[in-house]
């Protein structure tokens, strides 16, 4: 928040502000190019598992797992060598038992960047993406679940105090044989498809990642028949300030399995804000969209987004966009996949044209709590009539307990 206050003058026309503030924004997308939220694997659907709430507290994905998750963590994630079985993951690397009812985990991801824009030199540099302690509880019909870590950059939306993070803090009740949740707290955005690639375009353009837009609020969850949404109402970010920062409405999605290879979805945000801290100015933001996650043949994943995007700040043009993302996810030997992404945006400023960007990326999950992952990104991005490529090569450790 206060990064953009600095970067973004204050007084301006509606056009030409919502002009400049888009190109900065575009700008500050480019220079965090790599993914570093929580675990969520929406390929998953590949191995037959179309939900997320048998493996995650989170009923949407992402972030703590249960234990069925840290069993397939082992059975379907990892690399197998060998014929022998394989330890299950236990909790606290195995010193400490955990009770029934409380769950435990970290994520640590380490990245280093090195991100070349055209006419510019390359710069390279050694990012701490995430280094979360994650706490649970499953007690009866009760749940709950919190965060805490640290970042190198303390401006983060999800700041509470300096470096130190919390994307995510809730607490719920599940009703109905436990095929409804409803929970408080400050929690992920139910929007499109969950994945750690935070920064493709349809998740910077819908503000829906899994890195710092969380939102405090309330929500409803439910899962059965081939069915499971959500529906988030939005009271804003209580850990950004002042409080006309804070957008307020609701995001929602809904999704259907016909068959556990298969899933199709909709999904929903409309929100409005005092002073978008993009535009400095009140606006009303909507994203409406589809989504296609499906597993044709086996060891093969279809990932597939499209969404409406329309904005309307006060004292400029309503702007009317699209973006769209399209990602193969082959998986050639247990546990190592290769992936080919490709994604479209266009925000609809007057005069501006399309961005596009393809990636290709290989992630090896070789051991039961370690993954790698290497990544060459090629975009070719929007500065109202001006293009600018960029490339981007990452190379990724993650671990998780």
């Amino acid at each position: 928040m206060h990064l953009l206050r600095r970067l973004l003058p204050s007084r301006r026309s509606g056009r030409s502000r919502a002009i400049l503030l888009s190109s900065t924004v575009l700008a500050l997308v480019a220079s965090t190019l790599a993914p570093r939220a929580a675990n969520a694997y929406a390929w998953m659907i590949a191995h037959g598992f179309s939900g997320c709430a048998a493996c995650h507290l989170d009923p949407s994905g992402g972030g703590l797992l249960t234990e069925l998750g840290r069993s397939e963590a082992v059975d379907s994630l990892r690399s197998h060598y060998g014929g022998g079985e394989v330890a299950p993951l236990s909790s606290n690397l195995g010193l400490v038992a955990n009770p029934d009812w409380l769950l435990t985990g970290a994520s640590l991801r380490v990245m280093d960047l090195l991100m070349k824009t055209d006419g510019a030199a390359a710069s390279n540099s050694v990012i701490l993406m995430q280094a979360d302690l994650r706490v649970g509880v499953d007690a009866g019909h009760w749940r709950a679940a919190g965060s805490l870590g640290v970042i190198t950059n303390g401006n983060s939306p999800a700041a509470v105090a300096g470096n130190l993070v919390a994307r995510e803090y809730w607490v719920g009740h599940t009703f109905a044989n436990e095929t409804v949740l409803l929970r408080a707290g400050r929690m992920n955005l139910p929007f499109g498809i969950r994945s750690i690639e935070h920064t493709l375009f349809v998740r910077t353009a819908t503000r829906t990642d899994l890195n710092d837009t969380q939102e405090h609020g309330v929500a409803l969850g439910f899962r059965g028949g081939g069915f499971r949404g959500e529906l988030l109402g939005i009271a804003g970010n209580y850990q950004s300030s002042p409080d006309a920062f804070r957008q307020r409405g609701y995001s929602a999605y809904l999704e259907w399995s016909p068959t556990p290879r298969y899933a199709v979805g909709v999904s929903s945000l409309v929100t409005h804000v005092a002073e978008d801290v993009y535009f400095r100015a009140a606006n009303t933001r909507q994203a409406h969209g589809v989504l296609l996650r499906a597993a044709p043949v086996d060891h093969l994943a279809l990932l597939a987004e499209g969404d409406f995007l329309t904005q309307a700040p006060a004292g400029a043009k309503r702007w009317n966009g699209l973006a769209t993302m399209l990602q193969i996810d082959g998986e050639i030997w247990q546990g190592l996949h290769l992936l080919a992404t490709g994604e479209t945006y266009d925000s609809g400023q007057p005069g501006g044209s399309t961005s596009w960007g393809t990636w290709g990326s290989l992630a090896w999950f070789f051991l039961s709590r370690v993954d790698l992952r290497l990544d060459y990104m090629h975009r070719a991005e929007s500065y109202g009539s001006v293009r600018q490529p960029v490339d981007a090569y990452m190379v990724q450790v993650h671990v998780f307990l």
